[in-house]
């Protein structure tokens, strides 16, 4: 397609400007989008147009709207940029919209993948663009390629997510995380993969999986109620049933601990309140916990329970919290 012939003059700052477009305009548009030839022209107008607009002061800063558009989702490109807009306009003046959309279009082709990313003390839950739904727990990264529902359904997931999974059986829908892959048509699981944890999981509450390894020939097939671990450090696999509230306490805002060693119950709550805690950790190698909280419940109340269910004295300041022993 030859931009300069096909493509109306003035069409992208019309489209900017919110006013109605022609559907031979939106289909230009679409073409113009999902194209990745046309990546750096569009990327060098949209920076030049936001450089050239007048300065105006907003109420988002740069890093959240490019936070925004990370975790923004929809059926297809076209939507997702809309469902970006909408966040985004209702506290933008106009000159800001170029930088909106620039952010937009840069992540969505950085290296033909999408994003999605929560930070420590954020959950989020997206719909990706086979109609597949996703929760994803604190500090999680998913990605997918650009073709994602159209030519595969495969994703990459670092950090914790819950799936239920659209049926397409031309198209697998599969989680890469580590080194092993899960394999569905239509179900519901979850996957747990954070870079520093000694394990990796996939629970599966409901339909039918396949988990293969990358590294070797192997796989297994999980039932309901079954959850498949493997140690990263030895690569021992364990197949065993599993407590499907425990599993998915998380998605319905609830930090369970059930005989948790103490390690993992400080990196869960430093995950989940975005907080930095300092403590000796040869002096609670023995110690673990059983409780739950509400995911709304405040840190003071949190430490007030542990700390006497263990054993130890504290002092918060704002996002940082020492932990010391009782003698």
């Amino acid at each position: 397609m030859d931009r300069k012939e096909n493509i109306p003059d003035g069409l992208m700052t019309k489209f900017l400007s919110g006013k109605r477009l022609s559907n031979h305009e939106i289909t230009l548009l679409d073409q113009l989008f999902n194209d990745g030839k046309y990546y750096s022209e569009i990327s060098d107008w949209l920076k030049s147009n936001w450089k050239d607009s007048e300065q105006a002061t907003v109420a988002l800063t740069f890093e959240e709207i490019k936070r925004k558009i990370k975790i923004s989702s929809g059926k297809n490109r076209m939507s997702r940029l809309s469902i970006v807009l909408s966040k985004v306009a209702a506290v933008l003046f106009i000159p800001l919209l170029f930088a909106a959309l620039y952010f937009y279009f840069n992540q969505s082709y950085s290296h033909g993948m999408l994003t999605f990313a929560t930070q420590k003390g954020e959950q989020t839950n997206v719909i990706l663009p086979d109609g597949s739904e996703v929760w994803l727990n604190v500090d999680t990264k998913l990605s997918y390629p650009v073709d994602f529902g159209i030519k595969n359904r495969n994703l990459l997931l670092e950090g914790e997510a819950y799936f239920e999974v659209k049926k397409n059986k031309d198209l697998p829908f599969t989680v890469a995380s580590g080194n092993i892959v899960t394999e569905a048509v239509g179900t519901h699981f979850v996957v747990s993969a954070y870079p520093e944890s000694p394990q990796i999981r996939t629970s599966l509450t409901e339909g039918r999986v396949k988990v293969k390894l990358t590294d070797r020939e192997y796989y297994k097939i999980l039932k309901p109620g079954q959850q498949f671990i493997i140690d990263k450090k030895n690569s021992q696999i364990t197949v065993k049933l599993f407590d499907n509230d425990y599993e998915l306490g998380w998605k319905n805002d609830e930090l369970i601990f059930r005989l948790t060693p103490f390690d993992d119950v400080i990196t869960k709550l430093e995950k989940w309140y975005d907080i930095d805690i300092e403590y000796k950790e040869a002096l609670f190698r023995s110690e673990t916990l059983t409780v739950k909280f509400e995911k709304y419940e405040t840190l003071e109340n949190v430490f007030k329970v542990i700390s006497k269910a263990i054993g130890f004295n504290y002092s918060i300041e704002k996002t940082q919290i020492k932990i010391m022993k009782k003698k």
